[in-house]
């Protein structure tokens, strides 16, 4: 669905995702100063040769940051997310951001748990054997897709004014936002186990 972003945004959303993979392997947690250095690190980046300046004061940037970081680790995701939303958002603003967050976890439980499944063999067995591991991924590649379709389409109305049509559209991707998040959790669970999604996505009150 990144067809939808425009080329600066695309560009950002790379250069996110380097950031992010330069940082490294996950940490236990992150203080509040290194949020903000994450932020304006990533706020205050440009391309090499000057092109496709990220969208700094737009609501995709926060929702790109957001999501790579997610990808990375649904950790530092949920962490930067909450750091995020600490300083008041608008509803829909804030909905748009836990979409891409949400994106970006089922990204990073598909990528994790493809890998764990083939170290186990699920792959190399018939495919009635692996039907249930099919399933899951198969419902993270969509589920994330339509995530990153939701925020960016949350983004446009908001940037046309179009407000009123944005919450009512906000209202039914939360629904499928929450339908989402329990098949991550599932899927996270058989593909990477329950200490994983305990130390990762563990439950708190929030869906998503």
């Amino acid at each position: 669905m990144d067809e939808f972003w425009t080329a600066d945004e695309a560009a950002f959303r790379k250069r996110a995702a380097d950031y992010f993979r330069r940082r490294g392997n996950p940490r236990a947690s992150c203080a509040a100063a290194e949020f903000e250095s994450i932020w304006t690190d990533l706020r205050g980046a440009s391309g090499a040769d000057g092109a496709g300046s990220p969208p700094r004061r737009l609501l995709s940037g926060s929702i790109l940051i957001i999501e790579e970081a997610a990808c990375h680790d649904p950790k530092l995701g949920r962490e930067l997310f909450e750091w995020r939303a600490a300083a008041p958002l608008d509803p829909v603003e804030e909905m748009a951001c836990r979409l891409g967050r949400l994106a970006g976890t089922a990204a990073h439980v598909l990528e994790s748990g493809a890998g764990a499944a083939r170290e186990r063999g699920s792959f190399s067995s018939n495919l009635m054997g692996c039907r249930e591991v099919q399933e899951s991924l198969a419902c993270l590649v969509s589920g994330a897709a339509i995530m990153r379709l939701g925020s960016c389409r949350l983004c446009r109305l908001l940037e046309r004014g179009e407000r009123e049509r944005a919450g009512r559209e906000s209202r039914v991707l939360d629904g499928w936002a929450r339908a989402l998040a329990a098949d991550v959790r599932s899927a996270a669970r058989l593909l990477l186990g329950e200490p994983w999604v305990e130390a990762n996505i563990p439950a708190d009150g929030r869906p998503f």
